[in-house]
Parts: structure tokens; sequence; C-alpha cells
């Protein structure tokens, strides 16, 4: 059960990393921005 939280975890520190470098793409305020901007507040949030 521990193994599958650390797995978790990672799985998620990789998907902030991932939309942090994705968001780049948007000007902030865009719609695209905001919803990756949400997505990662509720990873975090998460950990």
């Amino acid at each position: 059960m521990l193994h599958n939280n650390i797995d978790m975890r990672k799985w998620k520190e990789e998907q902030i990393s991932y939309f942090r470098k994705y968001m780049k793409n948007f000007q902030k305020g865009s719609r695209e921005y905001t919803i990756l901007q949400r997505g990662i507040e509720e990873l975090e949030r998460s950990l």
C-alpha cells in the first residue's frame, strides 16, 4: 500500500512539472492557461 502512495505522489509531481512546461505555450489569463493553472493547484493540494 505504501508503495502505491509513493508511486501516486511521483506521478502527481511529474504531471505538475509537465503542466507547468505546457502552460508556457499560452498567454496568462487565457482559457487554456486558467484550466492548467487550476489543475496544477488541485494536484498540489492533493500531495
